[in-house]
């Protein structure tokens, strides 16, 4: 079965919003999925979450929300109902769960956000409970708003284990613990604005790029916060394996790849936009490229999909306009592609 997974919408902010989500409603159903799951974060305001199933209303296909941060300011989400919604479902097969991890919290001087993210054990044990009865080889497919393994808070210069934190899921380990004796697992997130994708003892965790980019900032032409374009990720199941693509908004723009130069660091990277830990870059006659390692000094401010060039690879670009790059990813599949390098020079 497909399905397609689309988070972080931000209606009504800045430019273009709804052009760019009905563009996005357009571009997800000609994937023919059987039905659509939004990572959450519709909007700001409560205009915002009334436009939103506004325009959603009249899908031929079901859609099903998890609630992110943004659910809370709001107000779309009561505080007090705050990680009571979680839920689950069959569908065509696959069993879905829609784990609810955002909580409200009195903001302070030293937590000024009204959000945090834990699974506590009330929804640890109803996860217990629901998978209790669930065949061992039945695909299983998990959305939280908030990655359940990410190594955002260390990139983006946080503290691990925070007691209310903002990037991570306190306890997210016993929710893989949850999900490790099934065969066909994969998680699905949002909440970072950026694509992540790795494996956790075989579950897969995909984090995928937001609709809204940086915001809709400049519209259709919004970047998300790692330099991948506004997307979102088109997901087919069996009985064997959980398959995925991100899908970029725009068809004019790259699907797979670009050269990524952040002013401030002066360094150069390929950006394979949905690159996992295990995808291969290659450029022509010039060798392997190496991804970052997230957790590494070298990746602060960056992204796990990035893979830099290093002085002896930049100098055997010298002044070249085009490259020629490689890319095989884990199923097997292999891309060429031709790069521009404008920043070499």
């Amino acid at each position: 079965m497909r399905f397609v997974f689309f988070t972080d919408i931000h209606l009504l902010e800045n430019k273009d919003s709804i052009i760019g989500f009905e563009k996005c409603l357009d571009r997800m159903l000609a994937f023919e999925p059987q039905l659509l799951i939004n990572g959450g974060d519709l909007g700001v305001t409560p205009e915002a979450v009334k436009t939103y199933h506004q325009m959603i209303q009249k899908l031929p296909i079901p859609v099903y929300q998890v609630n992110g941060n943004h659910e809370i300011c709001n107000g779309s989400l009561v505080p007090e109902q705050a990680g009571q919604l979680s839920r689950s479902f069959n569908h065509d097969g696959v069993h879905f769960v829609i784990f609810d991890t955002v909580r409200f919290f009195p903001p302070t001087d030293e937590h000024p956000h009204n959000w945090y993210f834990v699974a506590d054990q009330q929804n640890l044990d109803w996860l217990s409970t629901d998978l209790a009865d669930i065949p061992q080889q039945m695909p299983i497919i998990l959305a939280s708003h908030c990655s359940i393994s990410t190594s955002a808070p260390v990139r983006f210069g946080q503290q691990l284990g925070m007691e209310f934190p903002i990037n991570e899921v306190t306890a997210a380990d016993k929710v893989l613990d949850l999900l490790k004796p099934f065969d066909n697992v994969a998680t699905l997130h949002g909440h970072d604005h950026e694509n992540c994708r790795h494996r956790v003892d075989g579950i897969q965790i995909l984090t995928t790029a937001a609709v809204a980019g940086s915001w809709w900032k400049n519209g259709l032409q919004s970047p998300n916060i790692s330099g991948e374009p506004q997307g979102f990720r088109v997901i087919d199941v069996t009985s064997e394996q959980i398959e995925s693509q991100y899908v970029t908004l725009e068809e004019s723009q790259s699907q797979l790849a670009s050269w990524y130069s952040p002013v401030e660091s002066g360094r150069h990277f390929i950006n394979v936009f949905d690159a996992s830990t295990e995808t291969k870059v290659n450029i022509e006659n010039i060798g392997e490229l190496q991804p970052l390692d997230p957790f590494s000094d070298s990746a602060k401010g960056l992204s796990p999909h990035l893979y830099e060039l290093s002085s002896s690879q930049l100098e055997q670009i010298g002044s070249s306009e085009l490259i020629s790059v490689s890319i095989e990813f884990e199923n097997g599949q292999t891309s060429r592609l031709e790069i521009n390098c404008p920043s070499v020079k």
